[in-house]
C-alpha cells in the first residue's frame, strides 16, 4: 500500500523519496525505481555501534533534513518508534501512521507501552478497518480526533481469458487443473500449516486436478516444505517464493484462498478480489466485513477441516464461484477504490490534490 501511494503522489506531481527500517531490496524497491521513485538505504540492522538507536536517530534526522521532507508517511507502530523522534527534530510538519495489524500490539505488552509513548510523535494516525480504530481509542488510549479510519485501497483489473492462459503457464499449470492460489510472507501469522493440512484433506474424485500456488517468502518457507513432503503433497503444491509480478498471476487462479490466524485488511485479498477471483478466507480481523455478505467464504482460523470443506465445495461449483467473484468486484469498485484513499492520505498529509496546486 505505501508503495503504491508513493506512484500515486508521483504522479500527482510530487517529488517522493521510500525508505525502509529493515530492508533495502526487492521487487516493490524495482517498481518503485522503474516509476523514477527514489529509494534510500537506512537498515536499521546495519547501524553499529552504541547506543544503537540514538545513532540511529542521527542518522535519519540528517536524512530527513538533507532530503527537505514536507510530509512523512510511515507504516506500523514499530516505523513511528524509528521515525518519530528524528522527524519531531527535523521539522517534518505531518507525520501520518498507518497501522496495518493489531496481532503484535494485543500480544506484547511491551509494543503497547512503546506505541503510547511514540503516538505523540504522529500528527495523525490511520487503521485500515474499524475495529482498529477502536483498539487504538479505547485500548491505548489515542484521542479519537487523531484517529482516522482509512481503508486500503485497490484498483479493479478484470482479467481476460489471454491472461488467464498466459498466468497459468507462468505458474506450470495446465488447463485441466483447479489452481488454489495464496500470495503472502510466510510467517506464523499466516498459519499456512493449515492450509497445507487442509489441502492434504480435498476429497478425490474430481474431475480437474487440485493444485496450491504458494507466492512468497518468509522464515517458514524452509519449515512449510518440509510439511508439503510429510502430506505427501509434493506433487501437488509449488512455492514460488517472493514476485515481483503477482497482478499477472492472480488469473491462474480458480479460487484464492488465506488461512491468516491475525489480519488487518490485506492486500492480497483485495487484490485478488479486484480480479475477480473468488475468495476463501479466515473470519479475522477486518475479513469478515470485507467478504460478507456473498463476496466471499469465511471460516474459522486454525480449523483445516471447515477450510478444507469451503475449498472443496467451491472448486465443485462454477456458478457459486461466479456470483462470488461479480459480487467481490463491485464490493472493491463501491467500497476501496484507491483514488479517493490517496486524497484521504493528501489530506491528513497536508498537502493538496496536486503538486503544482501547492505552489
Amino acid at each position: 500500500m505505501g508503495a503504491d501511494l508513493a506512484l500515486a503522489f508521483k504522479a500527482r506531481g510530487y517529488e517522493v523519496v521510500c525508505f525502509a527500517f529493515h530492508s533495502s531490496d526487492g521487487p516493490v524497491r524495482r517498481e518503485l525505481e522503474a516509476a523514477e521513485v527514489r529509494c534510500l538505504d537506512v537498515n536499521y540492522a546495519r547501524v553499529r555501534g552504541s547506543p544503537r538507536r540514538l545513532i540511529y536517530w542521527a542518522r535519519l534526522w540528517r536524512m530527513l533534513r538533507r532530503e527537505r521532507i514536507d510530509a512523512l508517511h510511515v507504516h506500523h507502530h514499530g516505523a513511528l518508534i524509528l521515525i518519530g523522534p528524528p522527524a519531531r527534530l527535523a521539522g517534518v510538519p505531518r507525520v501520518v501512521m498507518t497501522e496495518h495489524g493489531l496481532q503484535a500490539l494485543m500480544e506484547r505488552a511491551e509494543a503497547r507501552r512503546l506505541t503510547q509513548r511514540y503516538a505523540r510523535f504522529a500528527t495523525d494516525i490511520t487503521a485500515v478497518e474499524p475495529g482498529q480504530v477502536k483498539y487504538f481509542n479505547d485500548i491505548l488510549g489515542i484521542p479519537a480526533g487523531k484517529l482516522h479510519c482509512v481503508p486500503n485501497g485497490i484498483r479493479v483489473r478484470l482479467p481476460n481469458r489471454a491472461d488467464h492462459e498466459g498466468a497459468r503457464l507462468k505458474v506450470g499449470m495446465g488447463p485441466d487443473d483447479f489452481v488454489f492460489l495464496y500470495v503472502g510472507r510466510l510467517n506464523a501469522v499466516k498459519d499456512l500449516g493449515t492450509l497445507l493440512r487442509a489441502f492434504a484433506l480435498l476429497p478425490g474424485g474430481h474431475p480437474r486436478s487440485k493444485r496450491l500456488v504458494v507466492v512468497g517468502d518468509g522464515p517458514e518457507r524452509r519449515s512449510l516444505e518440509a510439511l508439503r513432503t510429510q502430506l505427501g503433497l509434493d506433487a501437488q503444491v509449488r512455492f514460488l517464493g517472493a514476485r515481483g509480478d503477482v497482478m499477472q498471476l492472480l488469473p491462474a487462479a480458480d479460487a484464492f484462498v488465506m488461512s491468516s490466524v491475525s489480519e488487518g485488511l490485506p492486500m492480497a485479498l483485495l487484490e485478488a478480489m479486484a480480479a475477480g477471483v473468488p475468495c476463501v478466507a479466515t473470519a479475522v480481523g477486518g475479513i469478515p466485513g470485507l467478504l460478507e455478505p456473498d463476496a466471499g467464504i469465511t471460516v474459522p482460523a486454525q480449523n483445516p477441516e471447515a477450510l478444507a470443506q469451503a475449498m472443496a465445495d467451491l472448486s465443485r461449483e462454477p456458478d457459486r464461484r461466479a456470483q462470488l467473484a461479480a459480487r467481490a468486484t463491485e464490493v472493491i469498485r463501491s467500497r476501496y477504490a484507491f483514488e479517493p484513499v490517496v486524497e484521504q492520505y493528501l489530506a491528513l498529509l497536508g498537502l493538496p490534490g496536486r503538486a503544482s496546486a501547492a505552489r
